[in-house]
Parts: C-alpha cells; structure tokens; sequence
C-alpha cells in the first residue's frame, strides 16, 4: 500500500505541515477509489487517525472567552 509507511510512532514524530500534506494525498486517493472497496475503508480509517492525531497534537490557539454577565463596579 502507498501509505504503509504511516504508523502510531510515525504519527507521534511527524510535523503539522507533514501529516496534513499526508491527509491531502489521502484524500486525493480516496476520490480515485471505489467507496465499496476493503482497500477504500482501511485507507480512510488511516486518514481519520491522522486527523484526530493533527486535532489533539496542534490544536487551534483560539482566545478564551468568559463566560457571565460584566457587571460594572459603578453601582
């Protein structure tokens, strides 16, 4: 398979930019395959591995917000 190379420790030591050009080539070769396929299914279940391990390894840096009303000290 194209992607053997892709393990858990791979998955672990890769950068950000790699596993996502990865899950793009993926991607790519998923739109070519038969979606019945057994090869089509282990192949995306690959890819939703290195999606999760993208999500939990370099989450998105969002601000953090409070959460209640602002209640002024002028009373």
């Amino acid at each position: 398979m194209k992607f053997s190379y892709i393990t858990d420790s791979w998955m672990q030591s890769a950068t950000e930019k790699e596993l996502r050009s990865v899950e793009a080539d993926m991607r790519s070769v998923l739109n070519d395959m038969d979606y019945d396929s057994e090869d089509y299914l282990q192949l995306d279940l690959k890819r939703i591995d290195i999606v999760n391990t993208i999500s939990s390894r370099f989450p998105l840096n969002l601000p953090r917000r409070e959460h209640g009303w602002y209640l002024s000290n002028d009373d």
